[in-house]
């Protein structure tokens, strides 16, 4: 059985978005995602839905490490700079 090992995508800085926890228009078939945290990073295509990512503030240490699995990763541009951007809609996994 072979022994799966994470691989660093990606290192850099992310700002937190805010997001709404409550669906505008709930529907019988919307399927219920739980979100712990939305962020953003430059655009990074390799990131995709079910990737791992792991938060740490720049002054902590490892133990303080928060791993979250990306539910949802959105490629595009930013509205207002024109920056290229990734918005990573992450749920909080045990570690």
């Amino acid at each position: 059985m072979p022994a799966y090992q994470p691989a660093k995508k990606h290192q850099g800085w992310y700002g937190k978005l805010a997001f709404e926890t409550a669906p505008v228009y709930p529907t019988e078939r919307r399927e219920d995602v739980e979100t712990s945290l939305r962020v953003r990073i430059h655009r990074n295509d390799a990131v995709t839905n079910h990737d791992f990512v792991i938060l740490r503030e720049a002054d902590m240490p490892e133990d303080g490490d928060r791993r979250l699995e990306v539910t949802r990763a959105y490629h595009g541009t930013d509205d207002e700079s024109g920056e290229e951007i990734t918005d990573l809609t992450l749920r909080e996994v045990e570690a």
